[in-house]
């Protein structure tokens, strides 16, 4: 048994449509979750539990259920950045606003050139995807927050593609 936070834009996405989201992650994950005021016990296998937390998790950085639901695949990963510990003491509200970019045009961007998925919270950034999604992803917003240009960026991403592409047999 696992007992994990669980923030309330979580627990109001999970309560959402008669409980919807809630059982579709007890079902694919094979648990059973009970949740209370600001937490969820999470009962089944330990692995299963570890996944459906992921799944919580993801759900909590603000990742739509569709995206958060991946998780429960072998091939899909969750990571995050923790901006306040990267940042320190810097101003979060400017570097997001770096990642996200003008009416969400970077981070847009961000995600049609590595396949990942990235959500920016209050105080972290967070990916799903492939381990090499995430890999580029990460590289790319640690290169923004770094004070990079987004073209510079852009052009390492284009970079990274030309050559995973020459390393995969045809």
């Amino acid at each position: 048994m696992r007992v994990v936070r669980v923030p309330k834009n979580c627990a109001g996405v999970l309560l959402k449509d008669g409980r919807a989201v809630l059982k579709e992650v007890e079902a694919r994950g094979g648990v059973k979750i009970n949740l209370g005021d600001d937490s969820a016990k999470i009962e089944g296998e330990p692995e299963r539990e570890w996944l459906a937390e992921k799944v919580l998790d993801a759900l909590s950085y603000g990742f739509r259920p569709k995206k958060a639901l991946k998780l429960f695949s072998d091939d899909f990963f969750l990571e995050k950045i923790d901006l306040a510990a990267a940042l320190r003491g810097k101003s979060l509200d400017r570097y997001k606003a770096r990642i996200i970019g003008t009416r969400g045009k970077a981070k847009r961007n961000l995600e049609e050139m590595t396949g990942a998925s990235i959500s920016v919270g209050e105080e972290c950034v967070a990916f799903i995807g492939r381990f090499d999604e995430i890999r580029a992803a990460r590289e790319a917003v640690l290169r923004i927050l770094e004070g990079a240009e987004h073209s510079t960026v852009y052009s390492f991403l284009e970079r990274m593609a030309r050559e995973k592409n020459r390393e995969e047999p045809p």
